[in-house]
């Protein structure tokens, strides 16, 4: 989807969108609707695809962006999400996002001032119970104040592309073919050595949470079994620390008052029961692995 690529005027930056996907025909066309009424013109849209077997390649060619396959993990096809785009900024999204249509355009403004920008996530139209839990957890993720990839829990999404060029140089090739889970922490914590110029786009992204406990097994259980290649990169221990059960049980308790203690526990609720299943797919594929 290169729509309006020279619209407004040549003045205006070019942003690449790129978008990993995985047999994510369920969400890809919502979020690809989502950008095509985006309030900013000049855009690129680049789908890095694993193979899937259930149209999300076609359906990404319909709505005219650009496809990339690989069978490399999930922080590998950001990667190679970035090779392909020409944008000046690249912003990190899923397929199962949907962009609120004022966001870029405020995040190119934004980006005046800052070197990378989260993006303010909330779930969209939760009804099930475990969407419901998911939009605690995301309500409170921001209201702990640290930005650094070590505190902090929120991660930017829009980059300016020297950052993101910088960041993936310092990602061994190792990391880049194998890891999935931390992906997105791994390229934060090296962009946060090149800069601490970090904003915030508020309510900019809504998101179709995984709305069953059975999906929310098996999506848990793949990120878990993938834990390994991570934990053998000495380089990127310290993220699974920052991602531990304990400090991110302190941190709702400690900032997420304002929101109640329904929210609080709702969070930790959640929290608990995917650590636990990450936990899980881990202890199989050791098991395997024997």
């Amino acid at each position: 989807m290169s729509r309006g690529l020279y619209a407004r005027g040549s003045m205006e930056p070019l942003v690449s969108i790129t978008i990993p996907t995985r047999n994510s025909s369920k969400t890809l066309e919502a979020c690809l609707k989502a950008i095509a009424s985006s309030t900013y013109s000049r855009l690129e849209v680049i789908v890095i695809d694993g193979f899937s077997i259930d149209g999300t390649a076609k359906i990404a060619e319909r709505y005219g962006a650009k496809v990339v396959t690989t069978d490399w993990g999930l922080l590998g096809a950001r990667y190679l999400g970035f090779k392909e785009a020409k944008g000046d900024y690249v912003l990190l999204l899923d397929a199962d996002q949907l962009l609120e249509p004022t966001a870029i355009e405020r995040a190119v403004e934004l980006a005046e001032r800052y070197d990378m920008l989260v993006f303010e996530e909330l779930s969209y139209r939760p009804r099930t119970l475990i969407e419901r839990l998911y939009t605690y957890d995301r309500e409170l993720v921001h209201f702990i104040p640290s930005l650094d990839p070590l505190q902090g829990e929120v991660l930017p999404r829009f980059f300016k592309r020297w950052v993101l060029e910088r960041a993936f140089n310092a990602i061994p090739s190792r990391a880049l073919k194998e890891v999935v889970h931390f992906d997105h922490a791994i390229i934060y914590y090296e962009a946060y050595k090149v800069t601490k110029r970090v904003g915030v786009v508020p309510r900019a992204l809504w998101h179709l949470e995984t709305p069953s406990t059975r999906e929310l097994v098996v999506k848990n259980i793949r990120y878990g079994s993938t834990l390994t290649s991570l934990m053998e990169l000495k380089e990127y221990r310290r993220l699974l620390h920052r991602d531990s059960t304990i400090k991110k049980v302190l941190n709702r308790v400690k900032y997420g008052a304002k929101r109640g203690a329904k929210a609080v526990l709702g969070s930790i609720a959640l929290n608990l029961v995917k650590d636990y299943i990450v936990g899980l797919g881990l202890a199989l594929k050791h098991l395997h692995l024997k």
